[in-house]
């Protein structure tokens, strides 16, 4: 009887082995597979055995993991990037693309490339001081960074996005050793004041788009490739032009609608611009005067609209429609506390 249990021992163990390591293989979407690999729905969570495998090609050099977030909200299907997915599980493609995905953590590959992060809630970059890293592009817009320390390391980086985060500050540190920065884009952020002095040398493009700036220095630095500077919907009320153009000699487009400018300072930054050849709006789709338009607290020059408050009518809108509500709940609050008494007296 031994005998013949240890006989069917070695067919039971091979039976059993699918169902124990039953590997999940994710193909790449059809039509994708010479250099780009769309794969859907991937989930990795570190540590996890067996690792999932992703069918792809030798020639394909960027690897876009696609989630639909309406149908995954409730569900983290890829919390964290990191060395044993990009590694093992994509083997190192040099171009990665993780977009509106959960993601909350990336651990940078050393050898990735381009780093495509768009719309996630990254809160943390981690990186090893001690290593080199070959990432050229970064883009990590509309995550939930408010702590760049990490990304200091990323030295040949040529191109990186940062709009939408948390960030309030820009400390001396962070960029000191980006000499080949070219595009640097920080709109949509938090930052009130910022040392234009901190910053790489060599930028091309600098955007601070709808942040709360309400000057801006530069006195004593030097952007001598610097061709376009974003600085829409601050709260500036005025702009040394001859200061910025012995900063910045080569500027071309200088965007500077919605600022709390006032019409004569405004007017003044216009002629000046003018006679520096720089355009100070975004031409979009050759849009014309007749058709465009400013909000009731705003007034027009030359197709650009400035605002007459730093607030503006839809803050104090809002301002006015949660002071209602809290009037109205604080009534209602009232009203209940009082027929409680009432009926606890009876």
């Amino acid at each position: 009887m031994a005998y013949g249990v240890r006989a069917f021992l070695p067919l039971f163990c091979i039976l059993l082995i699918p169902l124990v390591s039953s590997v999940r293989v994710y193909d790449c979407e059809p039509g994708t597979e010479s250099t780009l690999c769309i794969v859907n729905y991937l989930a990795y969570t570190p540590g996890q055995d067996p690792l999932p495998q992703v069918n792809r090609s030798d020639t394909v050099k960027r690897v876009q993991l696609n989630y639909e977030r309406f149908y995954y909200q409730r569900k983290a299907l890829l919390n964290v990037y990191d060395v044993v997915l990009h590694e093992t599980v994509l083997r190192s493609p040099p171009n990665v693309a993780v977009i509106n995905c959960q993601l909350h953590t990336l651990v940078m590959p050393r050898d990735l490339e381009v780093g495509d992060f768009l719309n996630n809630m990254i809160k943390a970059v981690e990186t090893d001081p001690a290593q080199s890293y070959n990432l050229r592009y970064l883009d990590l817009s509309h995550n939930s960074l408010d702590d760049l320390r990490n990304l200091t390391v990323l030295v040949n980086l040529q191109t990186l996005k940062l709009e939408g985060n948390g960030i309030d500050e820009i400390k001396p540190e962070t960029f000191a050793r980006m000499i080949n920065l070219s595009i640097l884009t920080l709109g949509y952020n938090h930052i009130v004041k910022i040392d234009l002095k901190v910053l790489p040398k060599s930028l091309v493009g600098l955007s601070l788009i709808r942040n709360y700036l309400k000057e801006i220095d530069f006195a004593s630095v030097s952007f001598v490739f610097m061709r376009k500077l974003n600085l829409e919907s601050n709260r500036l009320t005025e702009l040394d032009v001859a200061s910025m153009m012995r900063a910045c000699p080569a500027l071309q487009l200088l965007p500077i609608e919605y600022n709390p400018i006032s019409k004569d300072e405004a007017q003044r930054i216009i002629t000046e611009l003018d006679q520096h050849n720089v355009t100070y709006y975004i031409d979009v789709d050759n849009v014309s005067d007749s058709n465009s338009s400013c909000d009731s607290d705003e007034y027009q020059i030359d197709r650009m609209c400035f605002s007459t408050s730093v607030l503006g009518p839809k803050t104090f809108l809002k301002a006015f429609v949660l002071i209602l509500v809290g009037i109205v709940l604080l009534g209602v609050f009232g009203l209940s506390a009082r027929w409680i008494w009432h009926e606890m007296r009876y």
